[in-house]
């Protein structure tokens, strides 16, 4: 089993665990996902960075 880095959502800790065990909020994983050259949903991500730094 692998174990990745974990961030928490509520106080941006990290840990291993699914919840913090400093706020017992929900963890995302710290990593972004591995590129792939199939990528389906890039066009998406792209689009919703290029709409977030305009309404910046």
């Amino acid at each position: 089993m692998r174990t990745a880095i974990r961030r928490c959502k509520g106080c941006d800790v990290f840990t291993l665990k699914e919840h913090c065990s400093k706020c017992g909020s929900q963890t995302v994983m710290a990593l972004p996902p591995r590129y792939s050259p199939e990528d389906k949903y890039g066009d998406y991500r792209r689009k919703l960075k290029k709409l977030k730094a305009r309404s910046s």
